[in-house]
């Protein structure tokens, strides 16, 4: 009701995954918790502590974020970033951010049963490519959750490595960083292409296509001299014919036929593309997920007034 929502009240109902029990007794106690969330997430009380470790950014990771499997939540984030008293790492390039997670048996009752052995299932499905990495939850807010699923090309485990007391999970990247990444290795083949060769060969290429046309007009312009004179007309017929043909094709390569407006313009265009392509590629050098993101414009420079 409208009183219950500015005024606030309680609600009660039976949690998602249990039955209605028996009527209860007067003066009953009753737990009472903020949102229905926390309700859900109070009947799983059993839990198991694994430990990841990230080579990317927890940046809107949060505790009490889901860890997932393909959709279906196994557990819960419970402390981001974990820093155990004996914890040292070297702060270089290969840093990893500790994260410590809990996955609730309780929630696989009804893939594994009761009783099932948690521990030794995730072990073995590890061993199979089981792999964590971070996936985005919310594009708005940044939000970021756990996900579980294999990677095949991961290389194989044969156990679980502990670190204080605590049994690892193996990470991997993320898609954002993987894609990040495809696109350095893509410049870098890129910058390792010998573009102003290709460049000037293409531009020489069209110099002396140019050169050819015009020496192939002088020679046609030859053969026309040939075959209009008083001495063309007393040889033979068929090598009249024959130079005749040769008269015609040849006309299908002076300036203005198709065959050579056609070649002309696709030398052109190849000659522009390759100009074009040198500064996307000088984008790229200056910022790799420049296709991923819009890259800033760059500000004018603006001139400064000499000292005195």
């Amino acid at each position: 009701s409208l009183t219950t929502l500015f005024g606030g009240g309680v609600s009660f109902d039976v949690p998602e995954g249990l039955e209605q029990g028996q009527p209860v007794a007067e003066k009953t106690a009753f737990n009472l918790y903020d949102d229905q969330k926390s309700i859900q997430d109070s009947l799983y009380t059993d839990h198991i502590d694994y430990l990841m470790f990230f080579k990317d950014s927890v940046r809107g990771l949060q505790p009490g974020a889901p860890l997932e499997f393909r959709g279906i939540r196994l557990g819960t984030v419970s402390k981001v970033p974990f820093f155990a008293s004996n914890m040292r790492q070297v702060f270089n390039d290969d840093y990893r951010i500790p994260v410590l997670v809990r996955i609730e048996p309780e929630r696989l009752k009804a893939q594994l049963g009761e009783n099932a052995d948690v521990g030794a299932h995730l072990t073995e499905l590890l061993k199979r490519g089981l792999r964590a990495s971070l996936k985005t939850g919310n594009l708005v807010t940044g939000a970021l959750y756990v996900d579980l699923d294999f990677y095949p090309k991961e290389p194989p485990i044969t156990g679980l490595r502990e670190f204080d007391g605590y049994e690892i999970i193996p990470t991997v990247s993320s898609g954002l960083a993987q894609i990040q990444q495809r696109l350095v290795e893509t410049l870098d083949k890129i910058n390792n292409l010998p573009l102003n060769p290709m460049i000037e060969q293409a531009t020489n290429t069209l110099s002396e296509s140019q050169r050819t046309m015009r020496r192939l007009q002088t020679t046609l312009d030859n053969m026309n001299k040939i075959t209009s004179s008083q001495s063309m007309q007393q040889l033979p017929a068929d090598m009249q014919t024959t130079l005749r043909e040769l008269n015609r094709s040849m006309q299908g390569f002076q300036p203005g036929s198709a065959a050579y407006n056609k070649m002309v313009a696709d030398m052109q265009r190849l000659d522009q593309v390759l100009r074009e392509l040198q500064p996307v590629l000088k984008t790229l050098n200056e910022k790799s997920n420049a296709l991923v993101f819009e890259a800033k414009d760059k500000k004018d420079p603006e001139p400064k007034r000499a000292k005195q």
